[in-house]
């Protein structure tokens, strides 16, 4: 909701399309920047009090962008620096909510967990934009913030009353921050599963993912169907990424399969490929619901063998590589999209990145044909021996 408010805000404000990517720009930027430093965070801090520390100020910023809106004293620089303020709470906390998952759930239900949790996030992508498009004709943008305000407020609530294991698998070694980061860094180079699982990560957010950025495009220049059908795109492809999160928690509650991650970066190629030649709305509203799906099965599982791949205590610091690579390099892709799409076409931007997403997939399988090894009890049972 505050996403969709947010970027009518801004539009409102300024009439400018470069200046709402510039937005989105500065509230991910800090996930890139920081991530690696969250990590370390994350394994020698309190987690439930890292995370609670984060939302109060999530909840903070979002109250403060609501009052300005309010009162008609918002600026366009006010809300630079509170997305730029609220996008590096959210990054500090990121390892940390990632790496508390095996202590609530249990190992052999992790991948059932990240499942679920993806199932929640991408019905709020479907739900939101939709109440926030009645609440800003009928009231204005504050109280989109307003809630979103409050939704913090529940988040620290639930925080408060869960009750974590010990903290006994924190890093407790005495040494810098730099140390306990070279630390993680040092284990995931010298297990080649996990560096490539790592590594891979980054290759759907750099060469595929950028099609979410592309989608107005195709939605005005493309198919001709305008603002609502750009609304319609979006919500064929956060449908069917529902119906995979599901999908994945119902079917593969152990989750840690390799080889579904690899096919749903498969049919992810494919079916972004096939959008991007696709002419007809019905034929891509298709393809994004698949592709939606396929990036559910990928990410859920690479997540939950990057879980599963990380001892307690440097949890942390890996999964801060995770979110580094999966999440941090999106501006990267982006970037590279936005000038292929502007020389060439949208569509032989998102073809181009197919293929190269394509053949980094295929390296991987090469290089590290044990991958394909990494899946269900054998791998838990590993994990737990060591």
């Amino acid at each position: 909701m505050q996403t969709t408010a947010l970027g009518w805000l801004v539009l409102q404000l300024t009439g400018s399309a470069g200046l709402l990517g510039l937005i989105s720009a500065i509230s991910t930027a800090p996930v890139l920047l920081l991530s690696l430093y969250a990590g370390v965070l994350a394994d020698r801090l309190d987690r439930r009090r890292l995370l609670t520390a984060s939302q109060i100020a999530q909840g903070a910023f979002a109250g403060l962008l609501a009052l300005l809106t309010m009162t008609h004293v918002v600026q366009y620089w006010q809300i630079a620096l509170i997305a730029l303020l609220a996008g590096t709470a959210q990054a500090l906390a990121s390892p940390a909510f990632q790496a508390i998952v095996p202590a609530l759930v249990g190992r052999e239900a992790v991948g059932n967990a990240i499942a679920l949790n993806s199932a929640q996030f991408n019905l709020s992508r479907v739900i939101g934009p939709v109440v926030a498009g009645v609440l800003i004709g009928l009231v204005g943008e504050a109280t989109s913030f307003w809630l979103n305000a409050a939704s913090f407020g529940a988040v620290v609530f639930v925080l408060t009353r869960i009750r974590l294991p010990s903290d006994a698998a924190l890093d407790r070694v005495e040494q810098s921050l730099w140390g306990h980061l070279l630390d993680g860094l040092r284990y995931v180079r010298r297990q080649r599963l996990l560096l490539v699982l790592v590594v891979l990560a980054a290759v759907p957010t750099t060469f595929v993912l950028p099609y979410l950025t592309l989608l107005p495009v195709f939605a005005a220049d493309v198919l001709d169907i305008g603002a609502p059908g750009l609304g319609l795109l979006t919500a064929a492809m956060g449908t069917g990424a529902l119906c995979g999160a599901l999908s994945v928690a119902i079917l593969r509650p152990a989750g840690g399969d390799a080889r579904l991650m690899l096919a749903g970066l498969g049919v992810l190629v494919v079916a972004v490929a096939g959008f991007a030649l696709s002419s007809s709305v019905a034929v891509s509203c298709i393809a994004l619901a698949v592709a939606g799906a396929a990036q559910v099965w990928y990410y859920t599982s690479a997540n939950t063998l990057v879980q599963l791949l990380s001892p307690g205590r440097l949890r942390g610091r890996i999964l801060s590589l995770y979110v580094l690579t999966s999440f941090g390099v999106t501006p990267i892709g982006s970037l590279w999209a936005g000038a292929t799409a502007q020389a060439a076409g949208a569509p032989l931007a998102l073809i181009v990145g197919c293929a190269a997403a394509s053949a980094c997939a295929v390296a991987a399988i090469v290089s590290t044909p044990a991958l394909l090894s990494l899946h269900g009890e054998p791998l838990r049972s590993r994990v737990q021996a060591v």
